[in-house]
C-alpha cells in the first residue's frame, strides 16, 4: 500500500525526497540498534539544518491505528483518505489504520481543494492541518456528504477555523498527538465538542510544571538526530523517568480521561504580572484573520531577549501589516515587542512555522 512493506523485516526509512541522500548514513548510525520491524521517519517540526525523527516499531505503529480505528467505532465498511504525506506520522499512521480495517486507501495528497473533495466523496474519515481546512472554508466549499469526521492536526486549530468550517458541514474533530507515540494521545469523540479523551492505550500524568509525560505501547523506541553531519542515537529509556513515562516537550492539563493541550514548554511568558499563553494568543490570531481572509499571513513568535527573557514578535506578510493594530487591541494588555515584516513563511509539510 502506497510502497510501504508492513510485512518487511528490515526498518524502512520513510522521508522526504530532499533527505534521500541522507539515508544510507541514517541507516548506518541505527545499525547497532536492533530495528526489526521498524520505520524510520523525522519529526512533523524537523527542519533542514537539524534533523529530528524516531524509529517507531510496526506493532506501536499499529496499536495506535487500532485505538483511533476504536476511537471513532470505525468498520471494515468505512474508507480513509490520505491527505497528508506519508514521510510524517500524520499520514503514515493514516496508512496503518486502512491497512487493519482491510479496506482500500483513497490516496487524496494532491492538494488542490476541489479536486480533493471530488477525491474523498467515498471517505468516512481523513486527517487535514488547519491550512487545509482554511483553504476549505475560504472557497466556501461542502463537505461529501459520506464523511463522517475530518481529524484537524498537526498545528492549533482557531476555535474561529472551526465553527466556520461547521457551518459548511465539516464534521471537524480536534486533536492532539505526537511522532513519539505514532501519532493520537487524545481526541475529542465528535465535532460539537472540544473535550479531547485521551486514547485507552496512554498512561498520562504531569508534573510540578504541567509538563506531560506519557507511557504506553505507541511509544518510539529511539529517538535519533542529525546535528552537522554527527548522528545521535537516544534510547527511549534515556528519555523516560523510572516509571518509564517520556517527557514530552508539551504542557496540559489533565482531569480525568480527558486532556487540554496548553501549548510547548517555554511558549508562556509573564505581562504586568500575569501569565500569558501562545496558545490562547494564536487562537486569537487565527480567529482574527479568518475574518480577514488573511489567515496564516500572521504569526506569533517568541524569541530570548537578554533584558525582558522573553520577547513576543509578530512576524506578517507586508500585505497583511495594515492588520498589526488591530492585533495590538485585541491581546492587551499584552504588548507585541516587534513587528516585523517577513517575504514569506517557510512551513513543514504539516503546515508547521519552521523556526525563523
Amino acid at each position: 500500500m502506497l510502497d510501504i512493506d508492513f510485512n518487511q523485516a528490515d526498518p524502512q526509512v520513510i522521508c522526504h525526497p530532499q533527505y534521500q541522500n541522507l539515508v544510507p548514513k541514517m541507516l548506518e548510525g541505527l545499525k547497532p540498534h536492533s530495528l526489526k520491524n521498524h520505520f524510520i521517519l523525522f519529526s512533523s517540526g524537523t527542519t533542514g539544518g537539524h534533523l529530528k525523527g524516531y524509529a517507531i516499531s510496526s506493532e506501536a505503529l499499529f496499536t495506535n491505528a487500532k485505538a483511533v480505528n476504536e476511537h471513532f467505532h470505525l468498520t471494515a465498511c468505512d474508507f480513509w483518505a490520505l491527505s497528508l504525506p506519508v514521510y510524517h506520522i500524520g499520514g503514515l499512521s493514516v496508512v496503518a489504520r486502512a491497512h487493519l480495517l482491510g479496506n482500500k486507501l483513497l490516496d487524496a495528497r494532491h492538494w488542490e481543494p476541489l479536486e480533493w473533495v471530488k477525491k474523498i466523496e467515498d471517505a468516512s474519515i481523513t486527517t487535514i492541518v488547519p491550512t487545509q481546512l482554511y483553504d476549505l472554508v475560504k472557497r466556501g466549499i461542502k463537505a461529501p456528504a459520506n464523511l463522517k469526521y475530518i481529524v484537524v492536526g498537526g498545528d492549533l486549530l482557531s476555535s474561529k477555523l472551526k465553527s466556520e468550517a461547521l457551518r459548511l458541514g465539516w464534521p471537524v474533530i480536534r486533536t492532539f498527538g505526537m511522532s513519539e507515540v505514532c501519532s493520537q494521545l487524545a481526541s475529542a469523540t465528535k465535532p460539537e465538542s472540544d473535550e479531547l479523551s485521551i486514547m485507552p492505550i496512554h498512561e498520562v500524568k504531569t508534573d510540578g510544571d504541567q509538563r506531560l509525560l506519557v507511557k504506553g505501547p505507541a511509544l518510539f523506541t529511539l529517538q535519533f538526530e542529525l546535528l552537522n553531519d554527527q548522528m545521535i542515537v537516544t534510547p527511549k529509556s534515556e528519555l523516560c523517568d523510572e516509571a518509564g513515562f517520556y517527557r514530552t516537550s508539551d504542557r496540559a492539563l489533565i482531569s480525568g480521561k480527558t486532556l487540554q493541550h496548553l501549548g510547548r514548554l517555554g511558549d508562556e511568558f509573564k505581562i504586568a504580572g500575569h501569565l500569558v499563553n501562545m496558545n490562547q494568543l494564536k487562537n486569537t490570531l487565527g480567529s482574527f484573520l479568518v475574518e480577514k481572509t488573511a489567515f496564516g499571513k500572521m504569526e506569533f513568535l517568541l524569541e530570548d531577549d537578554e533584558r525582558k527573557g522573553k520577547k513576543l514578535l509578530l512576524l506578517t506578510l507586508p500585505e497583511a501589516e495594515c492588520f498589526s493594530r488591530e492585533i495590538s487591541s485585541l491581546i492587551h494588555p499584552v504588548k507585541i515587542d516587534e513587528v516585523r515584516i517577513v517575504s514569506n513563511f517557510e512551513r513543514t509539510a504539516l503546515g508547521k512555522l519552521k523556526k525563523i
